[in-house]
């Protein structure tokens, strides 16, 4: 008994004893002391409690990136997951490393020793132990948990937070060598990540100088650099880079993702063979089925083997398997990619269409496919066929697609080139069908409809069988399915407004061409003519509008005899109707011809550049058509391409050519100039100046001037793309010649010879205005524009034409209300976008608070530019006060600062002219109003 209670009163003070020499050790360790005790136990519990928990997380949530991350195959996979955050259409990697990022920042926060140690005088002699009592940092271990910090802050793709962090560690564990380098190379990661080329550079270079780098950190540093080289396109230099990277690849998955990439590099490069030999490396890491299937699909595209026969058995062997029923689109692909390495472009196309016809997923899978098929009828030239490839495959990828920006050029091209190209065959299919004998016709006639009725009979054979299918996977167990309703996409998820969203407009235009065909972009596209003018207008000053391709129900159109008509596509009627039998359809048909040749040639010639093609077109126009309304212009355009290409003989022969046949043309007039291509050298450059000094002396009255300027430039620049306006100010200096048959006839030549240039609507209304009987007013010089009426009335009033009938209410004098400042000037009379610019500038850096808003006007011969945002006069009067000193804006010559209420303005606008406001300022005598 006695002994037993000894045991328990020495162990009761045991442990006593433990428990005050805890709170001793504890009180001991505290971050506020440096000794040797304190340093051990807070590095011990930084290694072995925080820093574990925070490295196992992260270990954890890194290993799951990697390994579930989706890669986007359609494009250069990313050196890893991460990078896809700075790609925003990319699938985004999964992972938190917000755990990890607490735990580091809990050791730090609870372990750092930032206080020196106690110093030992003895010691401050050794230059190691005053640089040691000089560190910020004595914590031997809490390092790693400023790296583990930044790494958290960079897997979760706060680039910035990780950049900080590694310039930190930098700058403050200096005699850590292995660390710095480290660290320097994560900052050049985070600068990468962040699209900053040039600082990743130079950090990369400093490290490579600056430090000397285990095997280890060297594979590290291959890492990054390659990544840098691949960002940078220098994909040859990367690829020792990246093959060093691979021998210190961060688990199974990113050993196979930077295989692929391998593979892409060397594919880019033109090492066929060795990118097929990494595609092959690839399927035998036994990565998942998505990866292995685009890399069998990727080694179809270098092959360069002569036997082809093993991999065509296995995909075909893959296309028969029911699982794999979703990815048939891409098992076709690749054997089209076979055909075609193997010159068969036959059997090539035959299975890119099948690809299309066996997609399920309508996604960037469809769209490379027809991408590769209309790339293959453009070449051919069959630009028919390749537009509706172009037109599907758009929608569906989106701005990061490899070279995207050309191949919405190309489709856009190709949406025009399309209209030309198919009528041209439509006409010669529906005249080789209309000579054919009588008995041929019909048969022909008849296997069209046989193939129509088929082909209807096998889509509702396969949307029977659909259904079904449908029906019987309602019906089974869907226990790891939910069913979804269908609705459209963009790549990547992309939810941005429609008109942000460049995918979603090429869709919609595809869709609006399908219904109404090639429209130019203009107002009331829906009409077939969009002059305004026509001899009606000024004989009979007819006001109607145009008619318009869409039929309307006011319109009554003649009755005919629809008994041999039929628009029942199984009825041969429908297509008996078409053809042209009469020398009147087919000399229709060899118009619609010609025009489609003429213009596929010039399309070919000026947006795509390929002269070969747009000279065929030429060619072929002159063979058929030898007498063609398009002769001068074809000829003058293959005279051209003659020069371009370096052939004189050519364009020699097409300018004789137009000397021969079209000896009064503007082109037989510029080439018959010996100084002609030295002309047209000097054209670009003298040709603006030429015309404003024609302007200036129209606007000061020199009408003789004006006069002899445009015989000068229509002499001897004949070409100048300034020569309609040059026609507009030479008929218009007529007016105040007061010879007003001039004046019109100069207009009727001006829309006779340029109908659909800019200033053709401008002269085609002012002659709809004389035809009207409106008065034509003398004088339009720089002293008289303020005499030019603004507006009004159902018709705008344009230069040189009054009209006297309207009334319009009276100006108002009140100082109280919002004002307007306007700078009016004679429109081209001078730089109105450098004077927006001036008066933006001058706002911007004097009034910080305030915004005025800037708008510039037009009403033809005056423009004005509005500064708008004036509560009251007494406000408007201090902005001109201090735009007018002498650190304001300096006005150009011709401009004339105008002071104006809001109401005032709008009531000039409805048709007042400015003399009838300066009028009114002075009768009412508003002399504050007065420059």
């Amino acid at each position: 008994m006695k002994s037993a209670f000894v045991r328990k009163l020495l162990l009761r003070k045991g442990r006593l004893w433990i428990f005050s020499l805890s709170l001793v050790l504890l009180a001991s360790c505290s971050t506020q002391k440096n000794t040797r005790a304190t340093r051990f136990f807070h590095s011990f519990t930084t290694r072995y409690n925080v820093y574990f928990n925070g490295i196992t997380s992260f270990e954890e949530q890194l290993d799951a990136m990697q390994d579930g991350y989706e890669d986007n195959f359609t494009h250069l996979l990313h050196m890893h997951p991460v990078s896809a955050y700075g790609v925003p259409s990319d699938p985004q990697p999964k992972g938190d490393f917000s755990r990890a990022l607490e735990k580091s920042q809990k050791a730090i926060r609870q372990h750092s020793i930032q206080k020196p140690p106690k110093r030992n005088r003895k010691k401050m002699s050794d230059p190691k132990y005053r640089e040691y009592v000089k560190r910020g940092e004595f914590n031997p271990f809490i390092h790693n948990a400023w790296v583990l910090m930044g790494e958290s802050q960079f897997y979760q793709g706060d680039f910035l937070g990780a950049l900080a962090t590694f310039i930190y560690i930098t700058r403050h564990f200096p005699w850590n060598t292995a660390l710095m380098a480290d660290a320097r190379v994560w900052t050049a990661r985070c600068y990468l990540e962040l699209g900053w080329l040039y600082e990743a550079e130079d950090a990369l270079l400093k490290v490579s100088k600056e430090y000397t780098l285990s095997p280890k950190q060297k594979r590290w540093y291959a890492t990054v650099y390659a990544d840098f080289l691949i960002r940078s396109g220098k994909y040859a230099e990367a690829i020792p880079y990246l093959k060093e990277a691979l021998k210190m690849a961060d688990g199974h998955s990113q050993e196979i993702r930077m295989t692929f990439l391998l593979a892409q590099l060397q594919a880019k490069t033109g090492d066929k063979a060795g990118a097929y030999r990494s595609y092959q490396a690839v399927i035998k890491k036994n990565p998942t089925f998505r990866t292995e299937m685009n890399a069998r699909i990727n080694q179809t595209e270098v092959f360069t083997g002569s036997d082809m026969s093993k991999i065509e058995k296995r995909l075909r062997r893959l296309a028969r398997n029911y699982k794999n029923r979703d990815y048939l689109d891409q098992i076709y692909y690749a054997l089209g990619n076979l055909y075609l390495s193997r010159r068969d472009t036959t059997k090539a196309i035959e299975n890119y269409m099948t690809a299309a016809e066996k997609s399920t997923r309508r996604g960037v899978e469809l769209a490379i496919s027809q991408l590769t098929l209309g790339g293959i009828y453009f070449d051919r030239r069959e630009y028919t066929k390749a537009q509706p490839c172009y037109a599907e495959a758009l929608p569906l990828v989106d701005e990061s697609y490899p070279d995207y920006e050309n191949l919405v050029r190309r489709s856009s091209v190709l949406d025009e080139l399309s209209v030309y190209a198919g009528n041209v065959e439509l006409q010669d299919s529906l005249q080789r069908v209309a000579a054919m004998p009588e008995e041929e016709r019909n048969r022909h006639i008849q296997k069209i409809i046989d193939d129509l009725i088929a082909a209807e009979e096998q889509a509702a054979e396969e949307a029977r069988r659909a259904a079904l299918l449908a029906e019987q996977e309602a019906n089974a167990p869907q226990l790891d399915k939910i069913q979804q309703v269908t609705t459209p996409t963009m790549p990547g998820g992309s939810t941005s407004w429609y008109f942000y969203n460049s995918s979603l407009i090429t869709a919609g235009k595809s869709e609006f061409q399908r219904k109404w065909g090639r429209r130019k972009l203009e107002d009331d596209w829906r009409r077939s003519n969009k002059a305004s003018f026509s001899q009606e207008d000024i004989t009979e000053g007819a006001d109607e509008e145009m008619s318009e391709d869409v039929p309307s129900e006011d319109v009554e159109v003649a009755e005919a005899d629809t008994s041999s008509y039929s628009d029942d596509p199984k009825d041969p009627r429908f297509y008996l109707q078409q053809l042209p039998f009469t020398e009147e359809a087919i000399a229709a048909s060899n118009e619609i011809i010609a025009d489609g040749l003429f213009n596929m040639a010039m399309i070919l010639k000026d947006r795509l550049e390929d002269m070969e093609a747009a000279m065929a077109n030429f060619n072929e126009l002159d063979r058929r058509f030898p007498q063609n309304d398009y002769r001068l212009e074809a000829y003058y355009n293959c005279y051209l391409i003659g020069m371009r290409i370096g052939d004189e003989p050519m364009a020699e022969e097409y300018k004789q050519r137009i000397l021969k046949n079209f000896p009064d043309s503007k082109y037989a007039v510029a080439l018959s100039d010996p100084n002609y291509l030295e002309n047209l050298r000097r054209m670009d450059l003298v040709q603006d100046s030429l015309y404003i000094s024609a302007y200036d002396a129209y606007l000061a009255g020199d009408n003789v001037t004006v006069h002899t300027l445009y015989e000068y430039t229509r002499t001897t620049y004949p070409l100048s793309k300034l020569i309609p306006k040059f026609m507009l100010i030479d008929a218009l200096a007529y007016v105040n010649d007061g010879d007003i048959e001039h004046f019109k006839s100069g207009l009727k030549a001006l829309l006779d010879a340029y109908p659909s240039e800019d200033v053709s609507a401008l002269a085609s209304d002012m002659l709809k205005g004389v035809a009207q009987g409106r008065e034509v007013v003398a004088g339009a010089a720089r002293n008289d524009i303020w005499r030019v009426r603004l507006g009004g009335g159902d018709e705008p009033l344009e230069t040189g034409i009054s009209d006297t009938t309207q009334e319009v209410a009276p100006f108002v004098s009140d100082l109280d209300v919002p004002h307007l400042f306007v700078l009016v000037y004679p429109t081209g009379g001078i730089n109105a976008n450098l004077l927006l610019f001036n008066i933006a500038k001058y706002n911007f850096a004097h009034f910080i608070i305030r915004d005025f808003d800037l708008e510039i006007m037009s009403f033809n011969e005056i423009s004005m530019l509005v500064v708008k945002g004036f509560y009251n006069f007494d406000e408007l009067t201090q902005y001109r006060r201090m735009l007018s000193a002498p650190d304001g804006v300096q006005m150009p010559d011709g401009v004339r600062p105008v002071m104006i209420s809001e109401q005032n303005f709008k009531l000039l606008v409805e048709g007042h002219t400015f003399e009838e406001y300066f009028r009114f300022v002075e009768d009412n005598q508003l002399l504050q109003y007065e420059e």
